[in-house]
């Protein structure tokens, strides 16, 4: 099983990952956004 979420350059998304983590989830791939002034992460987590 496999879900996404964005973390953005303002720490928005972290809570969000961390609550997942703590469910069990793993890291699968972070990849980075970069934006004019901005710097987005599409994580994606997965769970056997």
């Amino acid at each position: 099983m496999q879900t996404s979420l964005i973390i953005e350059s303002n720490g928005s998304g972290k809570e969000k990952l961390e609550k997942l983590l703590q469910e069990g989830w793993n890291v699968a791939s972070v990849t980075p956004n970069h934006g004019k002034s901005y710097n987005d992460f599409l994580v994606i987590l997965e769970k056997k």
